[in-house]
Formats: structure tokens, C-alpha cells, sequence
């Protein structure tokens, strides 16, 4: 009998020894990175009419057909915060990629962002390359879903949308579903100011 009235006090140093290792993998999470093997192999750049890859091959900004690019993460940013089991914490900034289609070529390749401004000058260079309107053989969709969420409530990505309603490059739902309102009065104002009256609007809008 004395021997289970202590079971309690000599179970716990056991208890808590056990414990020191999954408390140290959850404070260890929050300093690891992900574990992927990578070489860095090229590199990319954003130019006035062109791509540029490995500083050699030129990819005309009218000669693309197809792009998509998914940003995931930039070197040290905090990732995996939904899982309550230990898991890297931080990111490499190397999951990211871009795929490019012109009419005789495809290239896809995954990417780094060195850090959070790396980052926001992409996201730059993404939303003026939309504006300018040099993806000319993009569907008008597609290069829309390029510009970053942090320009969706400006007026110029606003005022874009608007010029892609008039010259119905898309159209006047998913525009204005593009374009954002806040109540079904607002959206009626603008179907009635730049869908139905599109062929008058337009010349103002060049």
C-alpha cells in the first residue's frame, strides 16, 4: 500500500523528464526552416518590355501567351502556424514559382524572395506590368489575377478595372465583382454609369 500512496510523487520526475523533449521540438519549431534541398541555378529579371532568364534569354512581354506566379513565403517568414503538431516554422522563400508560356516555348521554375521588401517590390513590379497593359496576349482575366491583394482597394487598380469594363476586355459582372462595392444600390450605379453606357464612356477613359 505504500507503495501506490507514492506513485504520484515518484511517477512525476518521470513525467516531466518526457516532457522536456516535446516542449523543446515546440520552441524549436519557431527557429527551424523547412527542410528542402535546393541549388540555385538562374536568375530572373522584371525589365521595361522583357523578361530576362539567366541574364542571356529575353522574353518579350508580347510574345507571352500564358503567366502564372504563386507567391508563397519569403526567406524567414513565419509558415505552417495551422498545425498544432511540431512543424518548421519558417520558410526558405524558395517555394515560390512562375510559369511562362509564349507560342513555341513553356518555362517553369521556382524562385526566391530574399526577404518582406524583396517581396513588396515584386508585388510592384507585378501591378505596374497589369497597368501598362503589356501582356497583350494574356487573357484580360488572367493578368488581372497578377495583381497583389494590397492593390485591390486603390483607385488605380479600381480605375484599371473600370478601363477593362468600358472596352469590354471582361465582362460587366465579373468586373464589377473585381472592382468591389459595398451594397447592391452601389452596384446598380455602377452597371447603370459604365456597363450600359460603355460605348460613351469609352473615349473619356483613353
Amino acid at each position: 500500500m505504500p507503495l501506490f500512496d507514492n506513485i504520484h510523487d515518484v511517477a512525476l520526475p518521470f513525467f516531466l523528464i518526457a516532457l522536456i523533449p516535446f516542449i523543446s521540438s515546440y520552441v524549436y519549431q519557431y527557429y527551424d526552416f523547412e527542410r528542402i534541398e535546393s541549388k540555385k541555378n538562374g536568375l530572373i529579371e522584371f525589365k521595361e518590355n522583357e523578361i530576362i532568364l539567366d541574364y542571356s534569354l529575353s522574353i518579350k512581354y508580347d510574345e507571352i501567351t500564358n503567366i502564372e506566379i504563386g507567391i508563397v513565403a519569403y526567406y524567414g517568414e513565419r509558415i505552417n502556424m495551422v498545425y498544432r503538431n511540431p512543424h518548421e516554422q519558417k520558410s526558405l522563400g524558395i517555394r515560390n514559382h512562375i510559369k511562362l508560356q509564349t507560342k513555341s516555348n513553356e518555362y517553369g521554375f521556382h524562385f526566391k524572395l530574399e526577404n518582406k521588401i524583396h517581396l513588396k517590390e515584386l508585388e510592384n513590379i507585378l501591378f505596374e506590368l497589369v497597368k501598362s497593359e503589356k501582356l497583350k496576349l494574356v487573357e484580360p482575366k488572367k493578368t488581372i489575377k497578377l495583381v497583389p491583394k494590397r492593390f485591390n482597394m486603390t483607385d488605380e487598380y479600381k480605375g484599371f478595372i473600370i478601363k477593362q469594363i468600358v472596352e469590354k476586355r471582361i465582362n460587366c459582372t465579373e468586373g464589377l465583382l473585381l472592382h468591389g462595392y459595398k451594397t447592391d444600390k452601389e452596384a446598380a450605379e455602377l452597371r447603370k454609369k459604365y456597363c450600359d453606357c460603355a460605348s460613351t464612356l469609352k473615349p473619356l477613359l483613353q
